[in-house]
């Protein structure tokens, strides 16, 4: 039996570890910054004692913040993620680490999935902190980076709870249409987590790997389909991204190629339709 820690417990995707896990055969044990902190060497010695496998969900995840506060996002997403990994290297233990499709600079032109042989080149502070951390993942010889895309889930605060309120709200609504991206739910991401390592396979991972649900839209997209979900009657409009101007940059196409993740036997595939119409349920559902 593996004793599996993961940080960021107040967050959307280790609460849906938590819930991912509950038959697992394996410990998983669920940290908060207040206990791990993955800035603070002392408590990442601490947090990681008799730990098999790290998986680590903490993180800066402020967009538009992290342009003025770059500091900060290096401090989480590039020195506090070093700090673990060699904490994690010196102890032999595996480390998971969450990455995004920020990385990626997805030009308007681009309609090809993001393999990861292909080059990252962030085009905001947020992505280059995080393409920052990878770096001393992958350089583990039991380092795994799994990069995923437009996460959301029943907890937080995420795209798909944030239109539920506000199609719930109002009469009219626009939403951007020109950025092409997969939402991904955080159970279908915490699912295939939890089955690599049950099933041992990450025994045989390393590197970069791309995770999301299957299928892509855009945002404008994604919010119809909420909304339809919702019964709503309130008219949504597409628009531009010049259209709602913010201090961070977004790829105007970030869809990740995810062949090498669902090369392994056993992990579920998705379409983003059918991980959201479950997510909407839990959330009906108050869970």
């Amino acid at each position: 039996m593996r004793r599996i820690v993961v940080t960021g417990g107040s967050g959307q995707l280790a609460t849906a570890i938590r819930h991912a896990a509950a038959t697992s055969r394996n410990e998983y044990h669920i940290f908060g910054r207040e206990e791990f902190d993955i800035c603070d060497i002392r408590s990442i010695e601490h947090g990681i004692e008799g730990a098999n496998v790290v998986i680590n969900c903490a993180a800066y995840t402020d967009v538009e913040g992290a342009e003025s506060n770059y500091e900060e996002a290096v401090r989480v997403n590039d020195d506090g993620v070093r700090m673990l990994a060699e904490a994690c290297t010196k102890r032999n233990i595996t480390l998971i680490h969450i990455s995004t499709d920020y990385v990626f600079g997805g030009d308007t032109e681009r309609r090809a999935p993001y393999t990861e042989a292909d080059t990252a080149q962030p085009i905001n502070a947020y992505g280059r902190s995080k393409l920052a951390g990878e770096s001393h993942v992958v350089a583990m010889r039991q380092g795994i980076v799994v990069r995923t895309s437009w996460l959301y889930s029943p907890w937080g605060n995420n795209f798909c709870k944030k239109m539920l309120h506000l199609t719930s709200e109002r009469d009219t609504l626009r939403v951007v249409n020109d950025q092409h991206g997969t939402p991904t739910s955080a159970l279908s991401l915490a699912r295939a987590l939890v089955y690599a390592i049950d099933s041992n396979a990450i025994e045989t991972m390393h590197g970069l790997y791309h995770y999301s649900d299957e299928g892509s839209c855009t945002w404008y997209d994604f919010a119809v389909e909420i909304a339809r979900h919702n019964a709503s009657g309130c008219t949504i409009a597409p628009c531009t991204s010049t259209d709602y101007p913010t201090k961070a940059k977004r790829p105007a196409y970030s869809v990740l190629d995810t062949r090498r993740i669902y090369a392994i036997d056993g992990i579920e595939r998705r379409c983003w339709q059918e991980a959201l119409t479950e997510v909407i349920s839990l959330i009906n559902s108050k869970i």
